[in-house]
């Protein structure tokens, strides 16, 4: 585990957060030197990929004057704040905030990277793979599936009296995207949507009785 301070907000980095980089960046099928290499430039795109992600999320909550720290965990991270206290539109102001920074930073670096005095491979891997985790993970994160950012922001617009509707969205997209990753070969992806199609549909349960 790695602890530091950004911008005065704690970070904590948990092993699962390398593990499952270093799985999505092709860890097992690496055979060679090289291999290992394009990997651990993945898993470092990964980290400042993220951290940006999380610190938008961070920094939103703070200019609330709300205390927060962020955590980089199993498949991305969160950022803390005190339950119950931001109104609807604030929190989707939060978490809105996450995806928009991360996005914006993948569109920064694309446009930068032409300019660098130094390329070279693994360079070129490591700004290949900030630049793809950049733009794919912020869309992919605004899905209406709860609790990912999408999720999130639709149940701040919809609010706690429509938290049926939020989770009959989350069971029905994640379901799709399971199958869809299914029918490409992409097993990671399928068994994390699973767990969030099971995850609203414990959730639905509780909120429809």
């Amino acid at each position: 585990m790695i602890q530091f301070t950004l911008f005065g907000i704690p970070v904590r980095v948990e092993l699962w957060f390398w593990v499952t980089t270093a799985l999505i960046g092709g860890a097992l099928n690496a055979t060679n030197q090289e291999d290992m290499l394009r990997t651990a430039m993945f898993m470092l795109a990964a980290f400042v990929s993220v951290l940006v992600h999380e610190m938008g999320h961070a920094l939103t909550i703070k200019k609330f004057k709300l205390p927060t720290n962020v955590v980089l965990t199993f498949m991305g991270g969160y950022a803390t704040h005190p339950p119950g206290v931001l109104t609807r539109r604030r929190s989707f102001f939060v978490t809105l905030a996450g995806p928009a920074v991360q996005f914006t930073f993948g569109i920064a670096v694309l446009y930068l990277k032409n300019y660098l005095p130094v390329q070279g491979m693994q360079i070129d891997s490591f700004f290949a793979g900030l630049i793809w985790i950049s733009l794919a993970w912020a869309i992919f994160n605004c899905l209406p599936i709860y609790p990912m950012d999408g999720g999130q922001m639709l149940a701040a617009v919809l609010g706690p009296r429509r938290a049926t509707a939020l989770h009959i969205t989350g069971i029905v997209t994640s379901a799709a995207i399971a199958i869809l990753a299914l029918k490409f070969g992409l097993y990671f992806i399928a068994v994390f949507m699973c767990i969030f199609a099971y995850q609203n549909y414990q959730s639905y349960k509780q909120v429809s009785r």
